[in-house]
């Protein structure tokens, strides 16, 4: 009996200590820790998004096209361009901290005089009350009582003199401080600008090396857009790319699910034949409530037919394009994190945007992109800026929805029509 009950007392320490172990797996890391988890899985992202990039060059290189000069020039305007809009930000806040320093100089030399004039009137007051003996006074009749109360009146001043004496040698202090703060901000804005101006001469020059190219090789850029089977291997490639890409999304989803007890719901499969995301899904709510990512003109609509040089068995648009002027922004249609930020073959400075369960948003021929692979976007957001890279005639963005892979008609799932 005794050995029972030691093993049955032995059996309930082992689970309760299975059980605290299991608890402490259980507990939330620490907030640096995730911080740290993010940061290397958005390391490994870039990673895996610049070894897929590479790979997808490499498998084309025997198809080089006119639009592939324009690479080179068109993804360093890009990197000029955010880095011009990084340095206009960076330029906005120092002067922002510039000004506020001034505020804050201008507020501290008024504080400053104020307690000067205080001080003044203390001291003329302290003359006046200390010209007269105690003794003097009590012969000429006044009550001790007075005298008392006017020497106390008197100490008063002298301990209130020698706080505004201390208060003032520290605005004065504080005001040397913010000289000096204001000339290390000066020197700042100062190395602002001359970043500003380099990036600006980088990009006058890219833009001159593009608008050379674009003129040698218009024609044969123009034909090229026009060939069917052109058309079809851009659309290939863009559907391949979207291939890997989840497939290295799942991989980073599945690891992610190895590192938490509690396996997270897996994006809906679609069904064969089924031709619309399941409505259960967070992102699928938002139908008919997205924003368009720029406004403009709609002038291809999503299963229309595209212009090519035959005009028969044409491959149909797998998205919309919405003609709109150069430079012009591009907002996130949802919140989500950015998988894709290059320059592809067919469609320019090219950002797609995983919003999750499947869902993809694709933006297409911008000018700029402004944000990087593993970054986080809000929705509305400015991701990019509207061109046309790419070969591309027109200036606009060439924006898709993707549901698993599969293209679908954006126009059923944003506001505007």
């Amino acid at each position: 009996m005794r050995a029972a009950r030691a093993l049955a007392v032995l059996a309930a320490v082992c689970l309760t200590c299975v059980a605290a172990s299991a608890f402490a797996q259980r507990k939330p890391a620490p907030e640096s820790q995730r911080k740290e988890q993010l940061q290397s899985e958005q390391r490994q992202l870039q990673q895996r998004i610049g070894r897929l990039k590479r790979q997808l060059a490499e498998a084309e290189a025997s198809h080089s096209e006119a639009a592939d000069a324009l690479a080179e020039s068109e993804a360093a305007i890009s990197t000029a361009n955010r880095r011009l809009r990084e340095l206009a930000a960076a330029r906005r806040q120092v002067e922002r901290q510039i000004a506020a320093l001034k505020d804050r100089a201008r507020d501290l030399g008024a504080r400053q005089s104020e307690q000067e004039r205080q001080l003044a009137r203390i001291v003329r007051a302290s003359y006046v009350l200390s010209r007269e003996q105690p003794l003097q006074r009590l012969l000429a009749g006044e009550t001790p009582a007075a005298v008392a109360r006017e020497m106390a009146y008197l100490e008063r001043l002298a301990a209130d003199r020698l706080r505004l004496i201390g208060e003032l040698r520290e605005r004065r202090d504080e005001l040397t401080q913010l000289e000096a703060e204001s000339l290390v901000k000066q020197a700042e804005l100062a190395g602002i600008a001359a970043d500003e101006s380099r990036s600006r001469t980088q990009l006058l020059k890219q833009q001159t090396a593009r608008k050379q190219a674009l003129a040698r090789l218009a024609r044969q850029i123009a034909a090229q857009r026009q060939s069917i089977a052109t058309l079809e291997r851009d659309e290939q490639r863009l559907a391949n790319l979207v291939e890997q890409i989840n497939r290295v999304l799942a991989e980073q989803a599945r690891r992610a699910a190895q590192r938490t007890t509690a396996r997270p719901p897996a994006a809906p499969t679609p069904k064969p034949g089924e031709s619309e995301p399941p409505a259960s899904s967070n992102f699928a709510r938002l139908r008919g409530k997205l924003p368009l990512p720029v406004a403009g003109e709609i002038t291809a609509r999503f299963g229309s037919p595209r212009r090519t040089e035959a005009g028969v068995n044409a491959p149909t648009w797998k998205g919309v394009f919405i003609r709109a002027t150069e430079g012009t922004d591009v907002h996130a249609i949802a919140p989500g994190r950015v998988v894709f930020a290059d320059w592809l073959r067919g469609f320019g400075n090219l950002l797609i945007v995983d919003h999750g369960e499947g869902f993809l948003s694709v933006y297409g021929n911008n000018e700029s992109l402004l944000r990087s692979v593993g970054d986080a976007v809000d929705r509305g957001e400015v991701i990019a800026a509207v061109g046309n890279t790419g070969g591309n005639a027109d200036s606009g963005l060439y924006f898709e929805i993707r549901y698993e892979g599969r293209p679908i008609d954006p126009l059923r799932w944003v506001q505007a029509r």
